[in-house]
């Protein structure tokens, strides 16, 4: 049972940070998983930002800035690397 509200929990956190992103995308030239995390609830799992991520790219909403990553400034990530994001050229969602 616990198993089954925890994947409701996440299709609903996922739908959201999805929304979310590509409201981002509309607002801001480039951005990065921080942007989502001061936008966002916390996730239940520190693995969704990421699918949340993935799941906007594949839908053609955002795309990643050239191999470009910068340091995160969540004390929490240590300031590790985060990939820059931008919202994908209309003529190429096609």
């Amino acid at each position: 049972m616990k198993a089954a509200v925890l994947e409701q929990d996440k299709d609903a956190w996922l739908e959201d940070a999805v929304a979310t992103i590509i409201g981002i995308a509309e607002k801001q030239e480039t951005f990065t998983a921080d942007d989502l995390r001061r936008e966002m609830r916390e996730p239940d799992d520190s693995h969704w930002p990421g699918t949340a991520f993935t799941k906007a790219r594949s839908l053609g909403y955002i795309e990643g800035v050239d191999g470009r990553y910068v340091k995160s400034t969540t004390p929490s990530r240590n300031h590790s690397a985060l990939k820059l994001w931008t919202k994908k050229k209309e003529e190429a969602r096609s």
